[in-house]
């Protein structure tokens, strides 16, 4: 039987099945399936508010052909049969991209120990390579959960359960209820994914098309934006004891102003009230640790107004109802917002929502003692208080309040960010949540380690959360004071730049903290990584690790200023002043503030505006009043910025800001920070050759008005521009290239020019161009030719050292021919290109284009022989150069490879020309030998090899060389 409505198509089965498919947006289909032919209505997401019902009909048109139904909407469509309720989703141009491997099961009918109960169960199939991502605050497993039973409920260490999966096949799932399921994503059958349940109806939303993004944008724009936060909540987080007074507090935060320190909020524990607070009755402060005199309650004389005047806001802590107690509240129990008014008028900018226990201690219910457990429509409890106080707060104040919460489900995002305690892995609950359509999620800071401390201050929100210790940052040692300090300053200098991410995630879902696979979905390597992130546009975070991958493109640490060329993973070393890798994408446009104690200190008429050369890119820099809703009506403004380098300089346009907001300044001063390696022969503003001035990278002054300077201890250009609100046309800054530097990047390179040089050593650089010939990858060979080069002839291009070069690489190509068991000789017979290019010119340019030719002919050789070397070698040789800190076996590569180790070794030895050991010696030795040459101890350069015990790596260094390793140090 069908049913054909304006707005939905309902099925009959010929087994009572009842499935209502009803388009709710162009590319989301609302399947709701039931025996008994009614739905309650609304649905349960709709219920809560989480999803708006449609606005208007989606539905197109519906074509049947036979037993099969085709349901089209705007971008997607949807296939059913109509006798056994089986259903698959497309694209509009037909393109499959998931499908049910069998009909729904509603009722008795669905499988588990449950069966005669009302259940639900729903299966899907899963294709070979398809990656599935989201499910919420799952930290224990991976970020990609296939393989994996996912329990959605708020116990054991899940403190945010979503039941939203994205799948790298361009589809999404998020199921309507708000009562306890369970996905099991490929973990008992790996090519199928199931989602049970109890309920007498099964409801979710399938989402068509797109790639990670694009999903989670539609995701978005299904259940709603998620809630701005006020750009002061973006900064730094305190939370006292729990046993703080009014007077500890004051303390608390007289210590991070004398220390110099920024932060923005205090929050105190819910021990601040006179009794618990039960959503049922008033509460008032605690008599004798938060005293106020009831003569006078309000105004700069109270502690409240103490924190005001240092710049700090207040939160207040409130424990959330007992997973125990009564379920969630319902509209008609919503007026004890009330009981929050009073301390919202004193001063209250926020509130913390709280369990009476930790999330991990909370009962699972087949545990308990009766049995029964907790409500199962607890999970939405915190998405209904938090919607509560924030439009009260707002109707209030008319500002945003901060409102975060341990626990969440989907719809959350709408109206507070998540926090948890202290994790093992914080960073994988920051990520998750990101690929759950929560975008402000932030864990407790460990500020006892500096990569604690790395990573916290590198969350969308970063909090320090005493409770019931003593985690001030004042009681640190010296040394992670100081790094806590550098880290929380970075912090509020960037948070320009991380308030424009914000708006960008609350319009299109794409988190601040992006987890690579959603940064990075077409790199196979990119997508594995758990431990390293981009943060916003152009920060990429490692955290935990120093193992980073570096994407394609270039890279700078921020740290160092050392530039890396990617793909290519590095074993990374932390300097004393970092807690972590940190690097920025050349190309980058970074706002930033000055040094700040909090938000709001100095008006935002000034910015910073940092830029790394590379390639062309655009920014869209967001910005509003920081406070208030009016975002949401359209009063805020973006600055559009534009950058471009080729091989005559680097230009910017920035453009005046579009839109406005109350406050916005009329003008804006830049303070450019051009980040680039040689100094400019010229800079031109608005087409205006503007003078060169003194200056020093120390110094804090000014340059004279229509003048530049350049620091060439910091190599970075400095000039100060106005931007006008009314300006119509972009300011455009050009930066010419020195002659000198000009003259000599034209003599040495044939290829194109590559945004900054590579700070890598040459002996570095000849490992990889060994690498390439060996490997046969020429843009891997030719691109570390084209800095070695560099290198060499920056030192002299005169006619003899140009000569002298370009034999020194002859040589590199020597030993690599001989590893294939070739000459030189037998090469160039075979081509006469390469013979003919066999004399030293004098002259750089041709030195270099001969032995550019050179690489691109061996590699072409080395093809056409029965050795050429394979993707597996490759793959190989790759893992042991960026591993050469660990002991690498033939049997673990093979591992890592899916290979036998027998068939990797045969095919090592024909096509490198030694075998793996001998392969993996060498490269040690030789990178032994560079790090002793540049003054590195014996025991530093063993435990850079992979050596354990030093003692042995003098014998087999000994014995390599034919010298100990101490006769090697200069």
């Amino acid at each position: 039987m069908l049913s054909i409505a304006a707005t939905s198509v309902t099925v009959h089965t010929p087994n009572g099945l009842y499935i209502r498919i009803e388009p709710v947006a162009p590319h989301t289909f609302h399947i709701r399936a039931s025996r008994t032919g009614t739905f309650g209505e609304p649905a349960p997401l709709t219920r809560l508010g989480i999803v708006a019902p449609p606005a208007l009909p989606a539905l197109r048109e519906t074509e049947e052909a036979g037993d099969e139904l085709r349901v089209v909407i705007e971008t997607a469509a949807l296939r059913i049969n109509r006798l056994s309720g089986e259903m698959s989703l497309s694209g509009i141009d037909g393109k499959p991209l998931a499908r049910l491997t069998r009909p729904p099961l509603v009722g008795g009918q669905a499988s588990g120990p449950d069966g005669d109960r009302d259940r639900f169960e729903v299966q899907f199939a899963l294709a070979e390579e398809e990656r599935l991502y989201g499910l919420g605050d799952h930290y224990e497993t991976p970020l990609m959960k296939r393989g994996y039973r996912v329990d959605i409920r708020l116990l054991g260490r899940v403190h945010a359960p979503v039941p939203l999966l994205l799948s790298s096949e361009g589809w999404a799932l998020l199921m309507d209820t708000d009562q306890e399921h369970a996905f099991d994503v490929g973990c008992s059958e790996l090519d199928r994914m199931s989602v049970c349940g109890s309920g007498a109806e099964l409801a979710f939303y399938w989402i068509a098309g797109g790639n990670l993004a694009e999903l989670l944008e539609k995701y978005t724009a299904l259940t709603g934006p998620a809630a701005l936060l006020p750009i002061w909540a973006y900064g730094l987080t305190f939370n006292c004891n729990q046993q703080a007074t009014a007077r500890d507090m004051i303390e608390d935060a007289l210590k991070f102003r004398r220390e110099g320190i920024p932060c923005d909020m205090i929050g105190l524990e819910p021990t601040w009230m006179d009794r618990s607070f039960d959503y049922d009755a008033p509460v008032n402060w605690h008599p004798d640790r938060f005293y106020i005199p009831q003569w006078m309650p309000e105004g700069a004389h109270t502690f409240m107004g103490v924190l005001r005047t240092m710049g700090f806001k207040l939160t207040l802590g409130l424990y959330l109802r007992d997973q125990d107690g009564p379920a969630a509240h319902r509209d008609a129990d919503l007026q004890w917002y009330d009981y929050l008014k009073p301390f919202v008028a004193q001063g209250v900018q926020g509130f913390n929502l709280c369990t009476r226990r930790p999330v991990q201690e909370q009962v699972d219910p087949a545990d308990s003692q009766d049995g029964a457990g907790p409500d199962r429509s607890i999970l939405p409890q915190s998405t209904v208080l938090g919607r509560v106080i924030q439009e009260g707060f707002a109707a209030q104040t008319g500002r945003r309040p901060l409102i975060c919460t341990p626990v969440g489900y989907t719809g959350i995002q709408k109206y507070a960010a998540i926090w948890s305690g202290g994790r093992p892995k914080p960073h994988l609950s920051v990520l998750s949540l990101g690929l759950s359509g929560i975008p402000h999620m932030a864990a407790d800071m460990n500020l006892h380690t500096a990569a604690g401390i790395h990573c916290g201050f590198f969350q969308p929100w970063s909090k320090v959360n005493s409770w019931a210790y003593w985690r001030h940052p004042l009681l640190l040692d010296s040394g992670l004071l100081r790094l806590f300090k550098m880290y929380a300053k970075l912090r509020y200098r960037l948070l320009p730049y991380i308030y424009s991410a914000a708006h960008v995630a609350v319009r299109t879902g794409l988190p601040i903290a992006r987890a690579m696979p959603l940064a990075y979905p077409d790199d196979p390597r990119a997508v594995e990584l758990h431990n390293q992130y981009m943060f916003g546009d152009d920060f990429l975070v490692a955290v935990f690790t120093e193992q980073v991958y570096l994407p394609a493109g270039e890279w700078i640490d921020y740290w160092s200023g050392k530039t890396y060329s990617g793909p290519a993973e590095i074993a990374y070393r932390t300097p004393e002043q970092a807690g972590g890798p940190l690097f920025v994408r050349a190309g980058a446009i970074v706002p930033m503030w000055p040094d700040v104690q909090y938000a709001g200190q100095q008006p935002a008429e000034r910015l910073e505006l940092h830029l790394y050369p590379g390639g062309s890119r655009e920014y869209a820099f967001n910005e509003d009043d920081g406070t208030t809703f009016g975002y949401r009506c359209g009063e805020w403004a973006t600055t559009r910025i534009a950058c471009e380098e080729d091989r005559r300089g680097f230009s910017v346009e920035i453009a005046a800001p579009a839109g406005s907001y109350t406050g916005m300044p009329e003008n804006r001063t830049w303070d450019i920070v051009i980040h680039y390696t040689d100094k400019p022969a010229a800079v031109k503003v608005d087409g205006e050759d503007w003078r060169e001035s003194a200056g020093s990278a120390s110094s804090r002054k000014d340059p004279p008005p229509s003048s530049w300077s350049y620091h060439r201890k910091t190599g970075t250009i400095r000039l100060i521009v106005q931007v006008d609100a009314g300006r119509l046309s972009p300011v455009r800054i050009e930066v010419s290239r020195s002659g000198k530097a000009e003259t000599r990047q034209a003599s040495v390179r044939s290829l194109p020019l590559r945004p900054s040089g590579t700070k890598r050593t040459a002996g570095e650089l000849e490992k990889d161009i060994e690498v390439g010939l060996e490997t046969g990858n020429a843009a891997k060979a030719l691109s570390a030719l084209e800095d070695w080069w560099n290198i060499r002839t920056a030192r002299s291009d005169a006619a003899e050292d140009v000569r002298e070069h370009w034999l020194a690489m002859n040589g590199l190509f020597v030993r690599a021919a001989e590893r294939k068991g070739r000459t030189l000789h037998e090469i160039a017979e075979e081509d006469p290109r390469f013979g003919s290019s066999r004399q030293p010119p004098d002259n750089a340019k041709e030195a270099y284009a001969s032995l550019a030719q050179a690489v691109s002919l061996i590699i072409e050789s080395n093809s056409r022989q029965p050795g050429k070397t394979n993707e597996i070698v490759r793959q190989a040789t790759d893992i042991i150069r960026s591993e050469l800190d660990r002991e690498l076996s033939l049997h673990a590569v093979a591992d890592r490879l899916h290979l036998n180790s027998s068939y990797l070794s045969r095919r090592f030895k024909r096509e490198i020309g030694l075998s793996f050991s001998d392969y993996v010696l060498e490269k040690k030795m030789e990178l032994a030998k560079e790090l002793l040459l540049s003054g590195s101890t014996v025991s530093a350069a063993a435990e850079q090899t992979g050596f354990k015990d030093t003692s042995y790596f003098i014998r087999v260094f000994r014995k390599y060389w034919g010298v100990r390793p101490g006769e090697m140090k200069p």
